[in-house]
């Protein structure tokens, strides 16, 4: 019963990290050579027995952990990040090297984490340039090589899967997110292929050509509030009505469009929402649950295209899903305020429910939100020029993937204080 029991959870990323978690705080007091941890975790997970190279980097991370110190020493950690990097790509499959990257995010050590999603992004490349990858290995690969920034392999993985079947939606799609990070110009009219609904096309009329502020809800004492209300659109997250992200002085007065991932359009469908709606000049859905809780009547509402079908096991959150979104509309330019990828887990007052609990960033950095997909993905659209940001946002994006993780580390790692 228990084989079929995992069968069913083996897509669950929270799962899988349990077992991984479980099996790593079990590892630290067994006896070397009869530390079968991993290998168990791997079977239950339907992965291969992980070979002898992989269990010694096993037994490293391990015993850092068991070292029960005040502060890791930066020697320790970074031991094990050079033995992770030795490890060759092809040693086990890239959902088992992501498994092993969201472990290292839940002990703490992102850095060292990192390096065994290095490994998943090159496994990913390897196994599509395989004859006889199936179309989730293509598509895996699509993206492996569009995050590492070779896009001629990507444009040639992309044409491969269209060949096996890949809908001529996500393939328009995959060509403009090519078109995009590539800083390649865009042909004329091809991304109106994606406008495959009156209401995209009304969204268009909306924003093209216009200068977009996007504002985030990180709390902030940057008064940058006139300059938000100065652009043609301004653009917010789970807006519900009244003052709620409406400060003057620092987030601008203005909500013109706002976006909601599910559970903020849970709250919004469960209080008087025709008014909210009705003081926005659109709302915006992440997928079709959210978009699912209000009337299909509804004017100036719409449900956004989704990348989930080419992400890495993962789900964009809230500000890469919207950025992404808007730029499909050819806006004059969209500037970036109040956000600086998680680094402050602060929101401004009011931004949550009463009664919802506080966001575990670590929790979501595992199970939903990939905090080096989020990174790169902006950073990337940062560096050819297509969006801006305020002081902060610019910092963040200029100081790198490494240093953004070692800071990342520092507000929700474990340097200074024991791992699990």
């Amino acid at each position: 019963m228990a084989f079929f029991s995992d069968f069913r959870r083996r897509k669950d990323r929270w799962w899988r990290y349990g077992i991984l978690k479980q099996a790593y705080q079990q590892a630290q007091h067994a006896e070397e050579a009869n530390d079968q941890s991993l290998s168990h975790a791997f079977k239950r997970f339907g992965y291969k027995a992980p070979p002898g190279e992989l269990l010694a980097v096993w037994q490293r991370l391990t015993e850092v952990g068991a070292l029960r110190c005040t502060a890791l020493s930066e020697q320790a950690i970074t031991g094990v990040e050079r033995a992770i990097a030795d490890l060759p790509a092809t040693t086990i499959n890239a959902m088992a090297w992501l498994d092993l990257y969201r472990l290292g995010l839940g002990i703490g050590l992102f850095l060292p984490a990192n390096r065994f999603r290095d490994k998943a992004i090159a496994a990913m490349l390897v196994r599509s340039q395989q004859a006889r990858a199936s179309l989730n290995e293509l598509t895996a690969g699509c993206y492996a090589a569009i995050e590492t920034g070779n896009y001629q392999r990507a444009n040639d993985l992309l044409e491969r899967m269209k060949s096996r079947g890949l809908d001529q939606s996500r393939y328009d799609q995959g060509r403009w997110l090519l078109q995009l990070f590539s800083a390649q110009p865009t042909p004329g009219g091809h991304h109106r292929k994606l406008d495959d609904t009156t209401v995209d096309a009304e969204f268009r009329k909306e924003l093209q050509g216009r200068n977009l502020a996007l504002v985030g809800p990180v709390a902030t004492k940057a008064m940058n509030g006139s300059e938000i209300d100065a652009n043609d659109l301004v653009i917010k997250f789970g807006y519900r009505g009244g003052d709620t992200g409406r400060d003057p002085a620092t987030q601008g007065e203005r909500v013109d469009i706002s976006y909601y991932n599910n559970k903020q359009a849970q709250q919004l469908s469960q209080m008087p929402y025709t008014g909210v709606l009705a003081s926005l000049r659109w709302a915006v859905f992440n997928n079709h649950k959210g978009r699912s809780f209000f009337p299909k009547e509804l004017n100036s509402v719409r449900q956004l295209a989704s990348l989930q079908w080419l992400m890495p096991d993962t789900h964009l959150n809230a500000g890469p899903n919207a950025v992404l979104d808007l730029l499909r509309f050819g806006p004059g330019s969209l500037k970036v305020f109040n956000t600086d990828m998680m680094l402050s887990s602060g929101r401004f007052a009011g931004y949550k429910a009463p009664d919802e609990k506080p966001i575990d960033y670590t929790r979501s950095f595992i199970k939903t939100h990939d905090p080096v997909v989020q990174f790169l993905i902006l950073n990337r659209l940062w560096t050819v020029g297509h969006i801006s940001g305020d002081e902060r946002f610019e910092a963040v994006m200029a100081m790198g993937l490494e240093q953004y993780l070692l800071q990342l580390q520092e507000a929700y790692g474990a340097r200074k204080q024991a791992l699990i």
